[in-house]
């Protein structure tokens, strides 16, 4: 598997550009608030079921492409938890979105990719071109570009009822990124807060917004009184939290999912964190339901 990868500083006058890359084992993905830029996903040996709440479902199948667009609010269910690996590649740039709808990659539901392997090949040979130091932003973005293009020759055409009513993945407005220009520690907490639920790391963290490492802890210290890791930490602990509190008959290994954390690490975090365990909380939580009920509350609708 190749870990979450982030790209360096974003340039304006690109009009595209590769903004995040990597692939991961098939597991469940809940992104409430979506994601902060056009995705392409590639679905490899595998397959699942992508959901966008109130909107629908499509089953995504071994070989297939997907493309989701930006702030839309999706889970994705794998159908094995043993067997599969997804690749994705985050697209941004003020012309991604009509790049994409131009290519006939917009508005639809999971796709057949002819030559997928090939595709496959192409985003890990960029990703390691990206974690060696051999590429960079602006020679990315016309990799990117063509592989738009190429992908947008291979996909296969489906029958209409293949994919009614597929044009509901198109919710919101285009969403623009904020400027690249702003300050950096203000976009490295951004990224931490878009992404808290990838396998983000620090040092590509500091690489994204033009700091090394240990500059950027300094700035946590300064600013936080932890460690860039200790606030990412604290981070998804706290967006459990409070996804628990929403979902109060949720199992503790979904909030886990939720924020990207092996269980029993998440269980242990949370404990030192919040002084109980998650399990602890979500009995307590059930328990106040119940006597609300008990005592004639009306229930919550």
């Amino acid at each position: 598997m190749l870990a979450f990868r982030l790209t360096g500083l974003s340039d304006s006058r690109l009009p595209l550009y590769l903004y995040c890359i990597g692939t991961h084992e098939q597991k469940v993905q809940l992104r409430p608030e979506g994601f902060p830029v056009h995705q392409l996903f590639l679905s490899r040996s595998a397959g699942g079921e992508l959901k966008i709440p109130g909107k629908g479902s499509w089953s995504v199948g071994e070989g297939q492409l997907w493309v989701m667009e930006p702030g839309i609010a999706h889970e994705f269910y794998p159908r094995s938890r043993t067997d599969g690996e997804l690749g994705y590649i985050g697209i941004g740039g003020e012309s991604a979105g009509s790049v994409l709808q131009s290519a006939g990659l917009l508005h639809r539901g999971p796709r057949d990719l002819s030559d997928f392997e090939q595709f496959w090949s192409r985003t890990t040979d960029l990703w390691h071109a990206l974690d060696d130091g051999k590429a960079g932003v602006w020679n990315t973005s016309p990799i990117v570009y063509q592989l738009i293009l190429d992908m947008a020759r291979s996909v296969s055409t489906l029958e209409e009822t293949d994919v009614s009513g597929v044009e509901s993945l198109s919710l919101t407005p285009y969403y623009r990124e904020s400027d690249p220009g702003s300050e950096a520690f203000t976009r490295a907490l951004a990224l931490m807060h878009a992404h808290y639920q990838d396998d983000l790391l620090l040092k590509h963290v500091a690489e994204a917004v033009g700091y090394s490492v240990q500059h950027l802890n300094r700035l946590f210290h300064q600013r936080h009184g932890v460690t860039g890791h200790q606030y990412m930490q604290r981070l998804r602990l706290q967006k459990a939290s409070d996804w628990l509190d929403e979902h109060p008959r949720a199992s503790v290994r979904e909030a886990a999912e939720t924020v990207g954390m092996e269980v029993n690490y998440f269980i242990r975090m949370f404990k030192r964190e919040f002084g109980e365990t998650p399990g602890r909380g979500i009995k307590q939580r059930n328990q106040l339901k119940g006597e609300s009920i008990d005592t004639g509350a009306a229930p919550t609708l």
